[in-house]
């Protein structure tokens, strides 16, 4: 927050940028650990394979988000190179309408991730 001469404080555009960044993270991260226990509890032969590959990726995009939000570089290109694969897997897959509503938010993640770069010399924006 910027602090004014008159102590009132206000909320800065990028802080604002970057909170949807490192949200949106955390709800697609979510999103794969509901997915992750749909598969786990479904009798399937491939049960074991989706629910561990499930929850892997919801692990690995949350912790991304965290190191993201502590203006961790290394995770910026991490965060960029998991979601950018992921929109291409997903194209790659047999698209149908579960994928293409899927499609939408993980595409508007990796765009805000991407352009993201820019504030991340800012401090910590979720305290």
């Amino acid at each position: 927050m910027m602090e004014l001469n008159n102590n009132q404080t206000i909320n800065h555009p990028r802080k604002n940028f970057l909170r949807i960044a490192v949200i949106s993270m955390y709800l697609i991260a979510a999103f794969w650990v509901l997915f992750a226990a749909h598969w786990f509890f479904r009798e399937s032969d491939y049960r074991y394979f989706y629910a561990i590959s499930g929850f892997s990726y919801a692990i690995v995009l949350a912790g991304l988000a965290f190191y993201l939000n502590k203006k961790q570089r290394w995770a910026w290109w991490g965060a960029i190179m998991f979601t950018g694969l992921n929109v291409i897997l997903t194209l790659a897959d047999q698209v149908g309408w579960f994928d293409l509503a899927y499609l939408i938010p993980s595409i508007a993640v990796f765009i805000i991730v991407l352009r993201s770069k820019k504030y991340l010399s800012q401090a910590p924006i979720i305290d």
